[in-house]
């Protein structure tokens, strides 16, 4: 089953489905804004906010079981 998830890399979701957690759980699930150009000044916003989040390096994961 290892060498499995090596070969084709299982597990990469994983990760990208936990930095969007992440992501949620800081900024919300939704747009607070409700008119189209403030939501995509937000969303300018927001994209900002996770590239600094990302320029600070990658978490180190550690595995407890």
């Amino acid at each position: 089953m290892h060498a499995f998830r090596n070969k084709y890399g299982y597990g990469k979701r994983a990760r990208v489905e936990a930095q969007i957690s992440r992501i949620k759980r800081r900024i919300g699930p939704r747009l607070l804004t409700r008119r189209f150009e403030s939501q995509q000044r937000e969303g300018v916003i927001i994209a900002n906010l996770v590239n600094r989040w990302n320029s600070f390096g990658k978490a180190v994961c550690v595995k407890t079981a």
